[in-house]
């Protein structure tokens, strides 16, 4: 794989996990049980670096999800790569964990220097692979959005502007943004599920 066509799937992954977490912003539990199969392996490598054991790991991954699932709708792509968000949840519930034990092998800064060398946002090659069918499942989908639709849910979720920003920088309504969103969103649900069910 030359560079230009893995730069070209890491971007295509970026913006698959993007629209995931735009859709688990609405609790939709499929978009969410495929953003567990693309990252926890990941996630979990980050974990068993850092905790003592394999059943610490696997208890705080857990929580980590139970966290994505809660906070997706924070996620904002114009902060963070939506892998850099999620490492960083796991970073802190594990050095919070490390932290409650009074007795820990690991120090916390040890743990720090550890994670800051392994939490980048490379997909490893069985992710990219995995993603590039979804990947262009998604952007059909984007297609058959209309314009309205693809401009707040392109503002709102790829450049992380919050709703009133989209509103204000579009001219228009509050609530129109919201409900172009909402229907847009509500579109690619079905579009995505028609398509992988």
């Amino acid at each position: 794989m030359n560079n230009s066509t893995s730069s070209n799937s890491q971007k295509m992954l970026v913006g698959e996990l993007e629209g995931l977490l735009a859709l688990v912003a609405l609790h939709d539990r499929k978009a969410f049980s495929r953003l567990y199969v693309l990252v926890s392996p990941r996630l979990f490598g980050v974990l068993l670096r850092m905790v003592p054991t394999r059943d610490i790991a696997e208890e705080i991954l857990q929580d980590c999800f139970i966290s994505i699932w809660q906070r997706s709708a924070t996620y904002m792509s114009s902060k963070s790569q939506p892998m850099t968000w999620m490492t960083s949840i796991v970073r802190n519930r594990a050095l919070d964990y490390l932290r409650s034990q009074k007795n820990s092998d690991i120090a916390v800064d040890d743990a720090d220097e550890m994670v800051l060398s392994i939490a980048d946002d490379s997909p490893g090659a069985l992710a990219v692979l995995l993603s590039v069918a979804e990947a262009k499942l998604l952007r059909n989908c984007l297609k058959l959005l209309d314009a309205h639709q693809q401009e707040s849910i392109a503002a709102a979720f790829y450049r992380g502007l919050s709703h009133d920003q989209v509103a204000s920088e579009l001219g228009i309504a509050l609530g129109t943004v919201k409900s172009w969103i909402r229907r847009g969103l509500e579109r690619l649900r079905q579009c995505m599920d028609g398509n992988t069910g």
